[in-house]
């Protein structure tokens, strides 16, 4: 039964980021010959993402100075890594893919957790999934975003979105078995606002500033977030 509800959740978490991934590529086939202005979208949507979802819903649910305290070592814990290793990591282009799965993989385990701990004997409840499910989807879309832009094929993207998916799973089966505390919560959910926030302005929007215009900065940056904003205005009216 509980094997049962966790491949489920496995499934449903996966293909909202496959729908994703599979809207990401129609864009990336379309604009691809505009990589800076991709990757400033993407940058844009993770700000999106960052300031009007990840922070609301933290400063509603867990207490601000625990996310504070992940949030600031999660930023810096990537700012040291990149300052010590900057050598090697400066010539790597997959380095913001990775930088963004990692964080999807942190932001992930609070995720799952809340859903482990929200969950009853009899499932997750339709209304659960579904919001999964829509969840999942801008994250996708970033996802295939960063790995067409790195040169890589789509069956890493669809690698990345099983880790995603399994790590979640694991998180809600811990959390339906061992309730973390509320601060250690708001830690694991700073960690991935740090994370992501790291991503979108070190790895995205510093490293393409200078390589475009001020203004096709602005605009394509601006695009991603209306874009988030928009959907998650829908996604409410969904529920």
């Amino acid at each position: 039964m509980v094997v049962s509800l966790l491949t489920n959740l496995f499934l449903v978490g996966l293909s909202g980021l496959l729908i994703g991934a599979a809207a990401g590529r129609g864009a990336y086939g379309f604009y691809s010959h505009r990589i800076e202005e991709l990757y400033l979208l993407c940058g844009g949507m993770l700000i999106g993402v960052i300031l009007f979802e990840l922070v609301p819903e933290s400063m509603h649910s867990f207490d601000i100075i625990a996310i504070s305290l992940g949030a600031s070592f999660s930023f810096l814990l990537f700012v040291l890594i990149e300052s010590r290793f900057h050598n090697y990591l400066v010539h790597n282009k997959y380095v913001p893919l990775i930088a963004f799965v990692l964080a999807l993989l942190s932001h992930s385990i609070p995720v799952g957790i809340a859903i482990g701990i929200n969950g009853n004997g009899d499932g997750f409840g339709t209304v659960l999934l579904l919001a999964l499910f829509i969840h999942h989807i801008p994250e996708g879309v970033a996802l295939v975003l960063f790995t067409s832009i790195t040169g890589l094929r789509s069956l890493y993207a669809i690698l990345a979105a099983s880790l995603i998916s399994f790590v979640l799973v694991l998180s809600a089966a811990f959390g339906s078995n061992f309730a973390p505390s509320y601060t250690v919560n708001g830690i694991l959910t700073g960690i991935a606002i740090g994370s992501l926030s790291y991503v979108a302005w070190c790895e995205i929007i510093l490293k393409v500033k200078g390589r475009v215009l001020y203004r096709t900065l602005l605009l394509y940056t601006t695009m991603g977030i209306l874009l988030i904003i928009t959907y998650i205005k829908l996604v409410h009216k969904l529920f």
